[in-house]
């Protein structure tokens, strides 16, 4: 080039620059990041919804029993079953009230017995309840073990179904001059264990005490204790 050519000119003739291309790829950057945290968020619903859908239902609560409202304990028990064999009271009824504690979930009993012009022929019916807490044994495991182990003759055992969420009956019958029946029935329902004993003694010359008539009067008296030991 000679000092007297003009210099190239490397703008269009316009005088401007030409216009720059734009940039996409910060764009297509942020579109895809925005993307990836919607479907993101989308898959975390689905999980929880999936995950509460498929959550099993909870337990029922166990029926919870209650000595709170209770403050004597033969107010639990109807004795009149009994006086057919027995009519008259033999002495005061003895009945105790252990109140919870920390060391105790509590306890009642009552014992109430009755006898006849015949001095012999006596009958009495005694109420044991006992409550538990957590996961602690409860008393019916304990009962129900101990009258297991009476078998041989004159002692019979079975299910009692219908009264809490398990029963079991015991009998037993023996003497010679004198019928000893006793006739025990437990139940656990949740919290509680019930526990009703009636025993007879009757001299062999009159009519006896037999399995089929004492166990709907346990039956009665373990719904009547259950009932009135209901939590208000």
């Amino acid at each position: 080039m000679t000092d007297n050519e003009p210099p190239t000119n490397p703008f269009p003739a316009s005088g401007y620059p030409p216009p720059a291309k734009p940039r996409r790829t910060g764009w297509i950057v942020g579109g895809i990041a925005a993307l990836v945290a919607v479907l993101g968020i989308g898959i975390a619903v689905g999980v929880v919804a999936g995950q509460s859908s498929e959550r099993p239902p909870e337990p029922a609560a166990a029926p919870g029993y209650s000595m709170d409202h209770v403050g004597n304990a033969c107010d639990l028990v109807d004795p009149a079953p009994l006086r057919k064999w027995s009519p008259t009271p033999k002495g005061p009824p003895e009945h105790k009230e252990l109140r919870p504690s920390k060391l105790d979930a509590g306890s009642l009993s009552c014992q109430l017995r009755y006898s006849s012009g015949n001095s012999l022929d006596t009958a009495e019916v005694i109420l044991d309840v006992n409550f538990t807490n957590g996961t602690a044994p409860s008393f019916y495991d304990n009962w129900k073990r101990g009258n297991a182990a009476k078998t041989g003759e004159g002692k019979a055992s079975g299910p009692i179904t219908g009264i809490g969420s398990q029963g079991f009956w015991h009998s037993e019958v023996y003497g010679d001059l004198v019928a000893d029946t006793r006739y025990v029935l437990c139940v656990l329902d949740g919290n509680v264990s019930v526990r009703v004993r009636l025993n007879f003694s009757r001299s062999r010359d009159v009519a006896q005490v037999h399995r089929t008539e004492v166990q709907p009067i346990a039956e009665a008296q373990a719904r009547k204790a259950l009932s009135g030991l209901k939590g208000n």
